[in-house]
């Protein structure tokens, strides 16, 4: 974008359009597993109660027929969204009886890897694809990657912004070109940056020993392929932030070899379309069919367009019988939708309002920042500064590489950062008197330099502290957790009152 910082910036201050910057639309989108009180995964069906999953907009499964899928609609408010994922979450554990929600990212106790199962849909065609779907990415990743579950955001700005920026800096573009342009723009930024939010808010430091062999995996693929990679994986472990965005992860970014850099619209749907439309010789190997039974949609690079994984998506409504790529070529970007969320357990639902609040204004920080074309050799160091953070972000002197001025360190870069986020939130107050983002991007650069103060930290210590294993810290969250535990407190206190 032909912008600057300070540019934008400005423009917000007359006539009050700082009150613009605060406006939008916010929906989350949470994953959890279902899990007995053991801590080993709830092999139950998903509950009847709930429908045909496909047509419940609020409550479906995601890979497994274990994994719980709670969205919640579009709201104008944080807190409207925040309290509709909450009531949808007392909602399932007052039906799902003696079972729990995992509290994790990374999974619970799993079984054997032909035990996991795979969602089951209704014997229509979509219902059918859907399920063949899930049975090819079993058949291309495993099952256990599968099972790891997240907490997406999904946001978009006011129209009275947009309408805003289109009037200063639309340059004679027709408005659906430029409200496409600049959302691609701020898609870049948010995975040149998107480290920061891996160390402030990872929260996935360790995984369960059933886990392992996708561990194990990994490693040798990693000592086959790259020899001087073999040093930079070792002690993970000791300073992991986010194990479920690493490598160790979700994430076939290095399977497919796919760079996707978010140029264009055009560049986007070319070489997603381009990724349908090839075969894979690994996964024709495979094949479509196996003892009269599909177990694939097909045997290119992408089943289709969903498993494309990205940290972020730019998304538009979808009408019956599109499919989402389908919807962006039609009418454009809509909103934003942040993949890259571990579930906090020290929060009931997986994330706080204040962690809301800091993505909206590091959404804001994204789209103001100039933003240049994306090319092979950034996206690598992108690549590269990402999966630093996630294996060793809580590691003091860690340098990440801040693209054409070569080494920086962690803190000194995020303090920077820092800088702008304060700059907007003080726009933001000088508009609207609202002071709430002065004080949540204050208590996060706190965090910046304090690593004590991180999710990733508190769960190392606190499980180290009372001598607890993966398992028994997460059942124990998961407890403390569930609403209907809360209400027995609740209850135990007005006895004693």
């Amino acid at each position: 974008m032909n912008w600057n910082f300070s540019e934008i910036s400005k423009s917000f201050l007359k006539d009050d359009r700082g009150k613009l910057l605060v406006e939008g639309n916010f929906g989350l989108e949470k994953e959890s597993q279902r899990i007995l009180p053991s801590g080993d995964l709830a092999l139950t069906p998903h509950p009847s109660v709930f429908g045909d999953k496909t047509e419940n907009p609020r409550i479906t499964t995601d890979f497994s027929e274990s994994q719980i899928e709670m969205i919640t609609p579009a709201f104008r408010s944080i807190e409207e969204a925040y309290a509709e994922l909450d009531a949808i979450t007392v909602e399932v554990e007052n039906v799902i009886n003696n079972e729990l929600l995992w509290p994790l990212s990374m999974p619970p106790k799993l079984p054997d890897e032909n035990d996991i199962p795979i969602a089951r849909f209704s014997d229509s065609r979509n219902g059918r694809d859907m399920e063949t779907y899930r049975k090819g990415l079993a058949l291309r990743y495993g099952k256990k990657m599968q099972m790891i579950s997240g907490i997406h955001y999904n946001f978009s700005f006011g129209e009275g912004m947009v309408d805003h920026l289109y009037e200063q800096f639309g340059n004679g573009k027709d408005r659906r070109s430029f409200v496409d342009e600049i959302h691609f723009a701020l898609a870049r930024n948010f995975l040149r940056y998107r480290w920061l939010l891996i160390y402030l808010f990872g929260a996935s430091p360790f995984y369960h020993s059933s886990y392992y062999p996708v561990i194990k995996n990994e490693i040798e693929l990693i000592q086959n392929s790259c020899q001087c990679c073999v040093d930079f994986i070792e002690n993970f472990n000791q300073y992991a932030t986010s194990l479920r965005v690493s490598r160790f992860g979700y994430s076939n970014a290095f399977k497919h070899k796919q760079d996707m850099y978010f140029n264009s619209l055009e560049e986007y749907s070319a070489k997603l379309r381009r990724m349908m439309a090839t075969k894979n010789p690994e996964y024709s190997q495979l094949g479509t069919f196996k003892d009269g039974s599909q177990i694939q949609l097909n045997e290119n690079v992408l089943q289709k367009e969903n498993e494309f994984y990205s940290s972020i998506r730019l998304k538009q409504n979808i009408i019956k019988g599109e499919t989402q790529l389908d919807a962006l070529e039609k009418r454009g970007v809509q909103y934003i939708e942040v993949r890259i969320l571990d579930l906090n357990p020290f929060e009931r639902i997986g994330l706080n309002i204040d962690e809301m609040y800091f993505l909206q204004i590091f959404l804001l920080f994204c789209l103001f920042e100039e933003s240049s074309p994306l090319n092979k050799k950034e996206n690598e160091v992108i690549n590269l500064n990402h999966h630093l953070v996630a294996l060793y972000g809580r590691k003091e002197d860690l340098v990440l590489q801040k693209y054409d001025e070569g080494a920086v360190s962690l803190k000194s870069w995020g303090k920077e950062i820092f800088g702008r986020l304060k700059d907007l939130a003080e726009l933001i107050y000088k508009s609207t008197g609202d002071d709430r983002y002065l004080i949540i991007v204050e208590k996060e650069y706190q965090n910046l330099f304090d690593t004590s103060l991180l999710p990733s930290e508190i769960i190392h210590r606190e499980m180290k502290s009372r001598n607890e294993d993966f398992l028994e810290f997460g059942t124990r969250y998961a407890v403390t957790n569930s609403h209907k535990n809360s209400i027995r407190k609740f209850d135990h206190v007005d006895e004693k009152l």
